[in-house]
């Protein structure tokens, strides 16, 4: 009887320990192994201590599952492995670099033709651009009227820069 309940500790520990450290389901094998045995050794024992054994897996494997889930976060291993993307700036998250929506209103001028998207220079700074659908030949005055999915939209500029 002492050597069910002590295969029943071990397989619920070798579960949260696959939770705290993956390895690659090896730890859950053998807890799995592990809780098959004491079920199988509680019906060779008795068939009372065998079912008792088997309802105790039943409702405490998905019991011990979830406290190991719930307490992983609160680990020191389990906050660093969560603070890893705060460290990132907003920069590096972003997909979008707003910072070229600053340009618009302003012209610059192609670098590369504009069919309809390429490359002008806004203040001497190299920005993808993009036109409504017209081709734009390279060293041509552009304004930046939008900023759209990560690019300024841009026109043939009535001025000359």
């Amino acid at each position: 009887m002492t050597m069910v309940f002590a295969l029943l500790f071990l397989g619920f520990g070798l579960v949260v320990a696959e939770v705290f450290f993956p390895s690659l389901g090896a730890l859950s094998i053998l807890a799995g192994l592990t809780l098959i045995g004491a079920v199988v050794v509680g019906f060779d024992y008795s068939m009372t201590l065998g079912w008792t054994s088997l309802v105790i897996v039943l409702i405490g494997l998905p019991c011990v599952v979830v406290f190991a889930f719930r307490i992983f976060p609160r680990t020191p291993m389990g906050k660093k492995m969560i603070s890893l993307g705060a460290s990132w700036s907003k920069q590096e998250r972003s997909a979008v670099d707003h910072e070229v929506e600053r340009f618009v209103g302003s012209v610059g001028l192609t670098s590369s033709q504009l069919r309809p998207s390429g490359i002008a220079i806004f203040d001497g700074e190299r920005v993808d651009v993009i036109t409504s659908g017209e081709h734009i030949e390279a060293g041509i005055c552009v304004n930046a009227t939008s900023f759209e999915s990560n690019r300024l939209v841009v026109e043939t500029a009535a001025t000359e820069k």
